[in-house]
């Protein structure tokens, strides 16, 4: 598949996701827009309880029949709308093909009773139906041998136990990659492994991306790996993007006070830190999210302003590859200022 130049590979538009709850429907990502264009890694980051993983699935076709459920929107994937697709043609046409996901736990995703080799065949088989017993197996040893596993000759009639979680993610990447997908959603891709370790998950699959050409959705609370492997960043708050933009402007130039509270809430070599800042509260339960700015209740900038508790707003403008979704994006820049400030004093004074 190839898209026009400068179109997205990837285009959600006012993706609505509804769960199930004691009560009425609620919703767990609320009309939520994000493009992914050829090549680029887009980081998606945000607290747990986001909405960050419910929205991977759902672009996977893989949310749980009966308790949550795509109601609105649109996906778009090398031009094919997925809106309304059933599980058939997603399995058949779509997952492990156009799209493949790396999950956050591999040990947990590996089936225990069958050989890591077979397991890695079965996902080219379903997508590859012309190939036969050997190029398979073939494939399968160039597959582990791309991801840096050693004597793959031998190891694929291994069981997923005999890895160490290193290599059973690097197997997770392999199957990812088998049938040089479009596009790779790495869910939380280096959680529980050792720094040493996540350096080299993450330089496979710089390499796997280099291969394919994959774009890729990189999800992870770790903003230091974001900084390091994103080219762009949408930050997701109560089951919306709430800020869009570069790795360098939401770095250096955060637009919304949520984002602002992220970068603060990190330990910072430049100041003599002893006490990190927090942002106050919680993220609010599906069932309890406010009408107006979905962080209100949290926001430590709010004045009073009746918008911001009843209406809620709407992406502007920072740049033109900069959006936050605040009232008050104007003032933003001073507050993160007097957040500095303050945070300083209270460490100097202790």
């Amino acid at each position: 598949m190839t898209v026009p130049a400068g179109a997205p590979i990837l285009s959600v538009t006012n993706l609505t996701v509804e769960v199930a709850t004691g009560g009425a429907p609620a919703a767990a990502v609320n009309n939520l827009s994000l493009d992914l264009f050829p090549g680029e890694v887009l980081g998606v980051v945000g607290e747990s309880g986001s909405g960050k993983s419910i929205t991977m699935l759902a672009l996977m076709g893989l949310l749980s029949s009966g308790s949550a459920a795509v109601t609105g929107g649109r996906i778009v994937l090398a031009g094919r709308d997925l809106y309304g697709a059933d599980h058939a043609t997603f399995r058949g046409e779509v997952r492990g093909r156009d799209i493949a996901m790396i999950f956050q736990e591999p040990m947990t995703s590996l089936n225990p009773v069958l050989s890591v080799g077979s397991q890695i065949a079965t996902a080219i088989r379903l997508h590859q139906t012309s190939l036969g017993r050997a190029e398979i197996e073939s494939r399968v040893v160039e597959l582990l041998r791309l991801v840096g596993v050693p004597d793959p000759e031998r190891r694929i009639t291994q069981y997923p136990h005999e890895y160490s979680g290193g290599m059973r993610q690097r197997v997770m990447i392999a199957m990812a990659i088998a049938n040089e997908p479009l596009v790779l959603i790495a869910d939380e891709p280096t959680t529980a492994l050792d720094v040493t370790v996540q350096a080299q998950i993450m330089d496979v699959l710089a390499d796997a991306r280099a291969r394919t050409g994959a774009a890729m959705l990189l999800v992870t609370h770790d903003l230091g790996l974001i900084a390091e492997n994103a080219d762009r960043v949408a930050v997701m708050y109560g089951g919306q993007v709430v800020e869009t933009g570069t790795v360098q402007e939401i770095f250096a130039s955060p637009s919304h006070p949520y984002t602002i509270g992220l970068l603060r809430s990190l330990p910072s070599i430049d100041d003599d830190c002893q006490d990190l800042y927090a942002i106050p509260g919680q993220p609010p339960a599906v069932t309890e999210r406010p009408a107006g700015c979905v962080f209100y209740p949290r926001c430590e900038m709010k004045t009073g302003d009746q918008a911001c508790a009843t209406v809620r707003p709407a992406q502007v403008h920072v740049s033109q590859t900069h959006a936050s979704a605040c009232h008050h994006v104007g003032e933003t820049a001073s507050w993160s200022n007097k957040l500095r400030q303050a945070v300083q004093s209270k460490n100097g004074a202790a």
